[in-house]
């Protein structure tokens, strides 16, 4: 793939919150700490349910005086809904931006006149971001989005198994604190009690990790290692699982069966 490697992602969507009282209200609901933009541009966080399970991730950064949510499409309205639950009385304002657009770009000397840059929060390797806050120009040449997809399933990120997972984890079990969504010292936050634990005990159960050869693999069929359950599959396309970690070391190399497949193997990305 070349270095010119430009795509505009149709499906980010923009939320913007606003107000005396943002800074702190956000703070108080997701799980990194807001003001690291100041030093960093961006960060990757996640909003978590009261038990700690992960129902929405989304980077964070601020243009003006706007704290700015880049997210999925599909998660956009949910978010926007739990931004007002937890609003009660806050001095703020939340609503969805439409005249931005976010484009991703390995492009270092990419002219496109933007309004913001940052590279990936989780991993600068992952390429970097634009926000434009105008329409695109016809002449940009522009790529689709195929092998932005690509990048995100090779490094075993979420994004697109997200609607199939969500909610079912916590935010360990999702490498979420090796992606640098994660603040241990911000103080509380929605389901940090559980969070805390689970990083206190240092040790996570159970991982998601990619898979391949998983072509006739079914959702929430087992895998299995020397006739032992040791994960189940939670998506097909992409292939990912969840993956018991108390004997990782002695199958993470080796092939695993499902039901009709026994040369499955667990795609380890080199940030665990």
């Amino acid at each position: 793939m070349s270095s010119n490697y430009t795509t505009n992602l149709k499906n980010k969507r923009v939320i913007s919150v606003t107000g005396d009282e943002s800074e702190v209200f956000l703070n108080n609901i997701i799980t990194n700490d807001i003001k690291k933009i100041k030093t960093k541009k961006v960060v990757y966080s996640c909003l978590l349910s009261p038990q700690g399970k992960v129902i929405s991730h989304f980077f964070i950064t601020k243009v003006k005086d706007q704290f700015l949510f880049i997210i999925d499409s599909f998660l956009l309205n949910e978010l926007i809904e739990k931004l007002n639950f937890y609003k009660l009385q806050s001095k703020i304002n939340i609503k969805e931006e439409t005249n931005y657009h976010i484009l991703f770009t390995f492009n270092n000397k990419q002219a496109i006149k933007h309004i913001l840059e940052f590279d990936d929060p989780r991993n600068k390797k992952l390429g970097k971001y634009l926000i434009l806050n105008q329409h695109i120009d016809k002449n940009i040449n522009l790529d689709n989005d195929d092998f932005y997809r690509q990048i995100i399933n090779t490094n075993g990120l979420i994004d697109n198994i997200f609607n199939e997972i969500k909610g079912q984890f916590f935010s360990l079990e999702l490498n979420l604190k090796e992606l640098n969504a994660i603040d241990f010292a911000k103080g509380c936050y929605v389901g940090q009690e559980n969070t805390s634990r689970m990083n206190l005990k240092n040790k996570i159960a159970k991982r998601i990790f990619r898979i391949n050869n998983a072509d006739q693999a079914e959702i929430n069929e087992d895998l299995i290692f020397e006739n032992e359950i040791i994960g189940k599959i939670v998506s097909t396309n992409p292939a990912f699982a969840i993956i018991k970690m108390a004997k990782f070391d002695s199958f993470k190399n080796k092939n695993i069966s499902s039901r009709l497949n026994n040369k499955i193997k667990i795609i380890k990305p080199e940030y665990i």
